[in-house]
């Protein structure tokens, strides 16, 4: 059912269609149609952005009553620990004056005690006296120690609160954000969508963002530079081949018109593409690789057997760096229908870093470096800025380094090992964070973690994920 907003302006646009010309009623029916075409599209976005609100407000509801129970546990801790250091100050007195009486007047020792005894019976008594006070003495420094030790883990606890505390104040304050950024988009949509009523058509928000449906396996070698695509795609994985060059599985939601050098499969890119549900574009393979494709029944085409027209090499290029594929016209796949709302905030707070460095080997170095005016990192090669063949400037607003553990297939190709888990390093909105990476099987999610356990959140935009050695 649609909503009242929706289904208001859902009427009068029509009837705005409908008044301005009656002569021409084919016009007007064409005209009614893309309107509900474009209302539907309004009411899927604002019925994300609504979702994703709803989620935001209860985990905003989960850290308030999550910072109640943690500082009643600090005010608990501080309690206990007042207490702790007055018992601890009061045995160790105690304990001092015992010393000061007993060891050190005049030499004092139990030995003397023992000697000074008359008889038989006396030293028995004297023996006894003596295990008393050496076993009050033994509890004594026992239970020094205990409180000691306890007092060290209450301080320990009363400082791990007061981080938590600033956490989820932090990821409090963020989250709000991100839900009064949310409440704006809509405003801003059911706005448009009443300037639609003169002429302006309502776009949807770049937070929320469609599922990728095409995975690219794009060349990266010098000669394939520079690639046309790359900024439009919405995830770009970066990972190493033969000959310590790297290559690219760029996947897509919109259609460029022109996407490419288009080169051969991996293993890992073909579990790359098969984890993000795409259909896997790639120009041909080796053998046991096609046979992997075969066996783990990856959806995809090899473009070099491909009769589509939407495949074509570039003759300013020289092959293989030139086969090139139209999305717009290709047709394999419709634009996906499902939105997922990114928020424009972190919900964390990292170390600030601007700048990023790795290599791939002496020849091929990747950076990005912070631009706080765009909010996003300029990425480059070799210390030159990456652009993509209209000249746009690459920007990722999420940077993530996964390190995972390389071996060579009977071909001696690098063969990285995307199933298990291992270290990341995430960077976003110029905060820094290590973290972990988790991927259970080929066809399951790689899950992206900050150290705490608490699975990251990316924020709408671009992002890279720049595959290396492990460390």
């Amino acid at each position: 059912m649609r909503k009242p907003y929706v289904a208001v302006v859902l009427i009068i646009v029509l009837m705005t269609v409908l008044l301005s010309g009656f002569g021409n009623a084919a016009n007007n029916q064409i005209d009614i149609e893309k309107t509900k075409a474009e209302i539907a599209e309004l009411e899927k976005t604002i019925k994300a952005l609504e979702e994703s609100s709803k989620q935001r407000a209860h985990r905003i509801a989960e850290l308030d009553k999550e910072f109640l129970e943690t500082d009643k546990k600090l005010q608990n801790a501080l309690m206990q620990l007042s207490l702790t250091e007055e018992r601890l100050e009061e045995k160790n007195t105690i304990f001092a004056s015992r010393v000061r009486s007993v060891y050190m007047k005049g030499g004092f020792s139990y030995l003397e005690v023992l000697l000074a005894a008359d008889n038989l019976g006396d030293l028995i008594v004297r023996l006894g006296y003596l295990m008393r006070i050496l076993g009050r003495d033994s509890q004594l420094v026992s239970t020094i120690r205990q409180e000691q030790a306890e007092l060290r883990g209450l301080t320990a606890s009363v400082e791990e609160y007061r981080n938590s505390l600033l956490d989820i104040r932090y990821q409090n304050e963020a989250e709000q954000r991100n839900l009064d950024n949310l409440r704006r988009e809509k405003e801003a949509l059911l706005k448009g969508a009443q300037e639609r009523l003169y002429g302006e058509l309502a776009r949807a928000t770049p937070q929320a963002e469609r599922k990728p449906v095409y995975g690219i396996s794009i060349d990266n070698a010098s000669p394939a530079r520079p690639q046309h695509g790359l900024s439009e795609a919405t995830v770009v994985y970066e990972y190493e081949v033969e000959g310590r060059i790297t290559r690219y599985l760029a996947l897509f939601s919109t259609f460029p018109t022109k996407v490419g050098p288009i080169r051969s499969a991996r293993t890992h890119n073909i579990i790359l593409a098969m984890e993000n549900d795409v259909h896997f574009l790639y120009s041909s393979a080796g053998w046991d690789v096609l046979a992997k494709i075969k066996e783990w029944e990856t959806r995809g085409t090899d473009v070099l057997y491909s009769k589509s027209p939407s495949f074509f090499r570039d003759k300013s290029r020289k092959a293989p760096h030139n086969l090139y594929v139209n999305l717009s016209t290709l047709n394999f796949e419709p634009m996906s229908q499902e939105l997922v709302v990114r928020p424009a905030f972190l919900g964390r707070k990292g170390t600030s870093t601007n700048t990023i460095s790795l290599s791939y080997s002496k020849n091929y170095k990747v950076s990005y470096k912070y631009a706080s005016n765009e909010d996003a990192y300029r990425r480059y090669i070799n210390d030159k800025i990456h652009k993509d063949a209209n000249g746009k400037v690459i920007m990722a607003r999420n940077v993530i380094i996964q390190y995972v553990p390389h071996g060579i297939d009977f071909q001696l190709r690098p063969t990285p090992d995307l199933i298990g888990e291992g270290a990341i390093d995430f960077y976003s909105q110029g905060e820094y964070f290590r973290g972990k990476w988790k991927k259970d099987s080929i066809k399951s999610p790689t899950r992206y973690y900050y150290q705490d356990g608490q699975e990251i959140e990316r924020i709408h935009g671009q992002t890279w994920i720049q595959i290396v050695r492990d460390k």
